[in-house]
């Protein structure tokens, strides 16, 4: 080889060097991306059962504080939520549980206490 073609050599190995660094860093970033998402997934995971505790801990609570004949949803459903607002503040922001949504998910507790079963399946929808 010449001095001219060792030269473009040199070059053209540092190009290709530096597009497969990018290539690379591109694959990694995408990579950890992805590994974030299952973790975040995870992590919601975790705050819903979590939530889903509190839930019935706050039906609980309300139920023991409303007095007695006054069990109506009017009156338990603004007790539990206060709980819930005071003991999970995190958790209702990183599952985005609006207060309206956060009244139907205590209401659907007290629906099933009145029929007398206890959910089988976590069904806290954000």
């Amino acid at each position: 080889m010449t001095g001219i073609d060792d030269l473009l050599v040199a070059r053209l190995g540092g190009v290709v060097a530096e597009l497969a660094g990018a290539g690379v860093m591109v694959a990694g970033a995408w990579a950890l991306g992805r590994i974030a998402g299952w973790a975040g997934v995870a992590r919601d995971d975790r705050v819903r059962a979590y939530l889903e505790a509190a839930l019935e801990r706050a039906v609980d609570r309300a139920l023991g504080q409303v007095p007695a004949g006054g069990e109506s949803a009017g009156e338990v459903v603004p007790v539990a939520t206060a709980y819930l607002r005071e003991t999970v503040p995190q958790a209702l922001k990183t599952l985005s549980i609006a207060p309206d949504t956060l009244d139907r998910m205590v209401e659907a507790r007290l629906a099933t206490r009145a029929a007398g079963s206890k959910p089988q399946r976590s069904s806290v929808q954000p």
